[in-house]
């Protein structure tokens, strides 16, 4: 997000810089015929505005924000004005008269200004299912049909001195002008209201709404001092407009990556939860079934030594499906400190133990390594809360240079690490940190308590 803003400034600096050179320095060619390039520009210009105004349509039915509506509308206008009044007249040739050129700026001005309308305009949800969306795109179009179609049936009205150039040449009829530099604040204020907005919520496609409006603003200016009105030419402001709507495309483009990564989080987490209950209500209750049935056993005159290792594994079994239940349930993007916490937390709680924690925040690991190292954590606690006789244990998760560390400490009886020990805890937690591309090292001493140390 950082590496956004900053391109947002980079754009505002050397728009600002190019456009000074190519008012100041005469030699500096600003025109080029090229007819092709021309109606490629103006085709692609109104495809990707449409684009950008159906997809903002589609987050406003998501998230009702009015602002994102108004913005749909004006990108809307933006992608008729430029079919009607440029691309069609590139396509067959046309050259502009005052109705289309008044038109053109008329439609223009008013989608700019509901464009930095949306930007300035504070976030409010709105009700009324398809009530708004109607409200606000036929009163677009009612303004500018009213504004247009009177002096496209009377030019006369135009303003005094409201002309067409007649070359590249001719000077800027001073109305158009004015409309120009309008144009220009409208979009530099859009601009500003657009990233505030990133800066204040994250949300990326208002900061490439940022770029492409200082872009726009950018091209107004240079039509101020180079009119861009016959159709086989472009421009410089050409250039700048064409970088307004790539970033509207990178933006929408980006837009969409976002909603289908956030669609396929949330179904596998719906996934995880769904196997979660399945585990919980199923694999969970025949393991208590078997557990209090093993306990019968030494009412039958069972061997005791049996009835206790068939115990003992049932809980291993008890204990590793409400792991799995809460790995399944828990959130993907949790962070690794609050999901170690309520991990150990929970684990040390069965056995009557207590836990002080010193957890680092801002650790980045992906999703596997996360549960991996929630899950070795998990079973470092419950092996001392169960074997140590300590009360209390420590945990300890630290940031380091090549990544994180973390330490599980008891004070409690310890264990000779020569010795073999039944069970398979240890030799689990191993194969997880190598699996893991960690390492686990294991300091234990009888009397001396017990240090379980994972590096990853």
């Amino acid at each position: 997000m950082l590496r956004l803003r900053r391109l947002a400034v980079g754009c505002a600096l050397g728009s600002a810089g190019a456009t000074a050179a190519f008012v100041l320095v005469a030699s500096l060619n600003v025109v080029y015929r090229a007819p092709a390039l021309h109606v490629a520009l103006e085709t692609t210009a109104a495809i990707t505005a449409s684009a950008a105004a159906f997809l903002l349509l589609g987050r406003y039915w998501r998230s009702g924000f009015l602002d994102e509506l108004i913005l749909s509308a004006g990108l809307t206008l933006l992608a008729l004005s430029n079919f009607v009044f440029a691309a069609l007249p590139a396509v067959f040739d046309l050259q502009s008269n005052r109705a289309s050129l008044w038109s053109m700026l008329f439609t223009g001005t008013l989608a700019a200004f509901l464009i930095c309308v949306a930007a300035l305009l504070p976030r409010r949800r709105i009700a009324g299912g398809r009530r708004w969306p109607i409200a606000v795109y036929a009163g677009m179009l009612t303004l500018a049909i009213a504004g247009s179609l009177p002096l496209v049936v009377d030019p006369g009205l135009l303003p005094h001195g409201f002309m067409v150039p007649l070359s590249s040449t001719t000077p800027h009829p001073r109305v158009v002008g004015a409309v120009q530099l309008g144009l220009a604040l409208l979009y530099l204020l859009a601009a500003l209201g657009f990233r505030r907005r990133h800066r204040l919520t994250e949300d990326e496609l208002s900061g490439w709404l940022a770029v492409a409006c200082i872009l726009s603003g950018a091209s107004r200016v240079n039509y101020y001092f180079h009119p861009a009105i016959l159709s086989d030419w472009v421009y410089t402001g050409d250039v700048f407009r064409l970088g307004f709507y790539f970033a509207l495309l990178i933006g929408a483009a980006r837009e969409i990556a976002s909603y289908w990564t956030s669609v396929v989080a949330a179904a596998s987490l719906e996934e995880r939860r769904r196997l979660a209950r399945d585990v919980h209500d199923g694999l969970a209750q025949e393991i208590a079934f078997i557990a209090r049935n093993a306990r019968l056993l030494r009412t039958h005159g069972a061997e005791p030594q049996l009835v206790e290792r068939i115990l003992s594994g049932v809980g291993r079994a008890q204990e590793e499906s409400r792991r799995v239940v809460g790995a399944l349930a828990a959130k993907v993007d949790e962070p690794l400190d609050q999901a170690l916490a309520e991990a150990v937390r929970d684990a040390a709680a069965r056995y009557g133990a207590s836990v002080d924690m010193e957890l680092a925040s801002d650790i980045a690991l992906s999703p596997l390594q996360r549960e991996g190292v929630v899950r070795i954590a998990a079973e470092a606690v419950s092996n001392a809360a169960q074997h140590s006789g300590a009360e209390v244990l420590r945990i300890y998760l630290e940031r380091v240079e090549a990544g994180m560390r973390l330490k599980v400490v008891d004070d409690g009886d310890g264990f000779d690490e020569k010795q073999p020990r039944r069970g398979f805890g240890l030799v689990t937690m191993k194969d997880r940190a190598e699996a893991l591309g960690g390492k686990l090292k294991i300091d234990s001493r009888r009397g001396a308590g017990t240090q379980v140390e994972l590096e990853l």
